[in-house]
């Protein structure tokens, strides 16, 4: 059992989402202590759950889900308000079943007709608590006794017995129950077997991570995509969120090919594809780490703006356009824009005209009135003087502002003396669309030959960072 406080969200995600079919349900659930009360039948949606229906219980503890609904296969939870939100989980993929239980024990108790998808996922309920409880209480007896001892050691054996008994029991279900949804999600969870691979004459294996690469290569083998009722249930997305944290390099040119192995295999089922679109787009729309905004602007431009997405309104595909427009000049990787703007002097300075008399650049943006640029700008000129200088990095700083008074004086009191620090005075430079400043500070690192290295990047990190570039 698990306390739950259900959150009830907004129709506005799901409005988005393809809804199943109508089925005709003929379901009853009895709960002995659940006379006269409610039960709010809620099901698992990416990394939330959202309320579905209210289950009304009558003088005999029943309740009824009955007649033609629209209820998509999945994973759905059974929470109650006057219990503290205890609940527990069922399958909804069968359409006619009765299951009854006891508010004393909502697992142990429980017993079902006419439902192999439920039978299935409460024997191993019940079979995994069992063995929980013993593992719990063989951890604690470990943590009070010395490594390597010979009651640490018989402990660990006990405790990889029961693993064995887990890993076996599991298996011989998929087997007993070989095409339910349980099974599917069974199979998701359990580790992938890898063979060995391929020795030497010596003994070594040709390939040193050969275990790393089998499970990359067959990390979704398990995984039929096919099945949209993956999607509700608790452990779908966590996994897919695994294999890119695990699996993928971080370099977004590797994750943008993950990005399209996943959204391809999703495509034999038009929920999956949504699904799956939707999270990894919002995902690295809203990633702040450094290289991610290349990931949104090739989903962006795939898929989005390809015409594959048959549920986003021409307006928000709009606003997704502009944005990628903004953003494509400056992705790292690509060649600095060049602008003009005026020094403190009002004379000229052509950004391009500066790249060439350093190995490296920081082009910051920043404004006076920015409470965030009042500590940043400061600690860049720190870190600058502590070890940038050395480097040969030069430091082009502009002000988005056009207040003459303000700009001096903030770029005299922060700024360092050989600085280059400057302001758009005549109101006509390209820079904020080309570098897309819509909030400051906003800095990039960039090299001799106006290549964009890096932005977003803290400051301390900059001058290994370039070490890191030289190697």
């Amino acid at each position: 059992m698990k306390k739950i406080l259900l959150l009830v969200l907004a129709g506005l995600f799901c409005s988005h989402l393809t809804h199943a079919q109508e089925k005709n349900y003929q379901i009853s659930i009895t709960i002995k202590g659940m006379e006269n009360k409610i039960g709010l039948l809620a099901y698992y949606y990416a990394d939330k759950k959202y309320l579905k229906d209210t289950l009304y219980f009558n003088e005999k503890g029943t309740a009824e889900i009955k007649g033609k609904k629209n209820i998509p296969d999945g994973v759905y939870l059974l929470a109650f308000p006057s219990m503290r939100y205890q609940s527990f989980d069922i399958l909804l993929k069968e359409t006619a079943f009765t299951m009854k239980t006891d508010t004393l024990d909502f697992i142990r108790h429980a017993t079902f007709k006419n439902t192999k998808e439920n039978q299935q996922m409460f024997d191993d309920m019940k079979f995994m608590t069992e063995r929980g409880v013993k593992m719990d209480s063989l951890r604690k007896q470990q943590s009070g006794t010395a490594k390597n001892s010979p009651q640490f050691e018989a402990i660990s054996e006990q405790m990889k017995k029961i693993s064995d008994d887990i890993l076996q029991h599991r298996k011989a279900i998929i087997a007993q129950y070989p095409s339910t949804f349980y099974t599917r999600l069974l199979k998701a969870m359990t580790e992938i077997e890898v063979p060995d691979g391929e020795r030497k004459q010596d003994g070594s294996l040709v390939d040193t991570f050969h275990q790393y690469h089998y499970i990359q290569q067959h990390y979704f083998d398990a995984i039929d995509f096919a099945d949209s009722g993956y999607i509700r249930s608790p452990i779908f997305l966590s996994k897919v969120k695994n294999y890119f944290s695990s699996y993928v390099h971080p370099h977004p040119d590797s994750i943008i090919v993950a990005v399209d192995k996943v959204i391809e295999k999703s495509r034999v089922n038009k929920e999956m594809f949504q699904y799956l679109l939707f999270e990894l787009f919002n995902q690295y729309a809203k990633s702040e780490i450094m290289g991610h905004d290349a990931i949104y602007a090739h989903i962006a431009e795939k898929y989005y703006l390809s015409g594959d997405v048959w549920w986003v309104e021409e307006k928000t595909l709009k606003d997704i356009r502009e944005r990628v427009e903004a953003l494509k000049p400056t992705l790292i990787g690509k060649y600095a824009p060049n602008f003009t703007v005026q020094d403190s002097l009002g004379k000229n300075q052509t950004f391009h005209d500066f790249l060439s008399k350093y190995d490296y650049t920081i082009l910051i943006f920043w404004n006076s009135d920015c409470g965030h640029c009042q500590q940043e700008i400061p600690h860049l000129k720190q870190v600058y003087t502590d070890s940038l200088k050395a480097l040969n990095i030069g430091v082009f700083a502009v002000s988005t502002e056009q207040t003459d008074s303000s700009f001096r004086a903030f770029a005299a009191q922060k700024c360092a003396a050989d600085w280059v620090t400057c302001a758009d005075m005549r109101g006509v430079s390209s820079f904020r669309r080309e570098y897309d400043v819509t909030a400051t500070p906003k800095l990039y690192l960039i090299d001799k030959n106006r290549k964009i290295l890096a932005k977003k990047i803290p400051l301390e990190k900059i001058a290994e960072f370039i070490r890191m570039t030289k190697e």
